[in-house]
């Protein structure tokens, strides 16, 4: 079974651009990034901007075999990248706090992907 979560975070309003020159630099790291997701068992990943009138929110999409996996390997990583993401996120996120709350209805894939 495929564990899915989104997590959402705010961003400082003054670290838009930051958080936004990041996400490029890993798009242009794409080798390093995918690297670390085989090494998660991520399967996907997916990172979207949210502007509200409580100011900009950063949410992740992600499926993965094992979600704790995921952190413990994350948190273990030795891949220069996922220090720098570390690192950037905790210069770009207001507090680190999870601020949504999703229940899980249904996840669904086209088998044939």
């Amino acid at each position: 079974m495929t564990d899915v979560v989104m997590v959402k975070q705010r961003v400082q309003e003054d670290k838009v651009d930051r958080l936004k020159t990041w996400m490029a630099e890993v798009r242009d790291r794409r080798d390093e990034a995918e690297e670390t997701l085989r090494d998660e068992r991520v399967q996907t990943e997916s990172a979207f901007l949210e502007h509200t009138d409580d100011g900009p929110h950063l949410i992740y999409y992600m499926e993965a075999e094992d979600i704790d996996r995921v952190w413990e390997q994350f948190e273990d990583s030795d891949h220069e990248i996922d220090r720098e993401h570390e690192q950037v996120m905790s210069e770009v996120l207001a507090d680190g706090r999870d601020m949504g709350e999703y229940e899980h209805l249904y996840h669904l894939t086209n088998p044939e992907r």
